[in-house]
């Protein structure tokens, strides 16, 4: 786990994993509640690396920390391994690592939200690669949203679920995405202005990570209103309403994060477009 002030998140994620694991190991960056002390009195082994950004500081971890295990699971300090969850990792890691034909592994998760849980939206399933063999998977270069890369066959574990539940008061969910929103907004603007292609490949008839990075750089940055079509696609089209109050509510909220995102696209792009007259006119002079 990397972490940063997850004190009131690691008393509920950090015992679903500290009765199995070999190893369990946290990566803090600075925190200043009592994070430590209570993943030190969990048994885990805490480091400290100042902030790297999301992708640069798993990847650190990853090749940093004295890993010896042939199986590596990455988390959320707010994500809870069920007991579902648990036997099906288990029985792959109790396999002969070389008999298992697959690099790594998506694993499920669904999203707590204000008490009640997201089963649709257009959140579950919400596949994300987090079980991979030691060596043989890195995190993409990338400020937000990052994904992992594998170097071979990734399937899927089926039969149990990650808990997503951040207990921490919402204003540190809306302070999250704020920041996320800001991060976002750089990378589709950097991806406007470059014909770099990221190490995750955008394929619509590719896996469902590389499904959502195609319509995020060939579909959406060409749609209007995009705040409340996302409303609209979740609520609607993916059947957030079957998820009640609950449903309503994240809907809201996501696509108020939309709605920064998009407002901060166009701050960007006239920041850009100010910055390169400023270029031109002194060239001219």
């Amino acid at each position: 786990m990397i972490v940063r002030d997850e004190e009131l998140n690691l008393t509920h994620t950090l015992p679903t994993i500290t009765s199995w694991a070999d190893r369990v190991w946290v990566v803090d960056s600075g925190s200043t509640d009592r994070t430590v002390e209570v993943a030190r009195a969990a048994g885990c082994e805490v480091v400290h690396r100042d902030w790297l950004g999301y992708a640069r500081q798993k990847n650190w971890a990853i090749d940093n920390l004295d890993i010896q295990a042939p199986w590596i699971l990455i988390l959320d300090a707010d994500e809870a391994v069920t007991p579902q969850l648990r036997e099906a990792i288990c029985q792959i890691a109790a396999r002969p690592v070389d008999s298992v034909p697959e690099a790594a592994f998506h694993i499920n998760r669904y999203f707590v939200f204000l008490g009640g849980i997201i089963r649709h939206c257009g959140y579950y399933p919400s596949w994300n690669v987090r079980l991979f063999k030691r060596g043989q998977a890195r995190y993409e270069e990338r400020d937000v949203h990052e994904h992992m890369i594998a170097n071979g066959p990734v399937g899927f574990v089926r039969g149990g679920d990650l808990e997503h539940n951040d207990r921490r008061p919402l204003e540190h969910y809306i302070a999250k995405h704020n920041r996320y929103s800001t991060l976002e907004a750089r990378a589709i603007v950097a991806q406007e202005r470059s014909d770099r292609c990221d190490n995750l490949s955008a394929r619509l008839l590719g896996g469902p990570l590389e499904r959502r990075r195609w319509v995020k750089r060939f579909v959406y940055p060409h749609l209007p209103a995009k705040f409340l079509l996302r409303f609209l696609w979740m609520y609607f089209l993916k059947l957030g309403f079957l998820d009640g109050v609950t449903g309503w509510r994240f809907c809201l909220f996501i696509s108020s994060y939309e709605l920064q995102i998009e407002q901060k696209l166009v701050e960007s792009r006239l920041g850009n477009e100010g910055q390169s007259r400023v270029m031109h006119h002194s060239r001219s002079e």
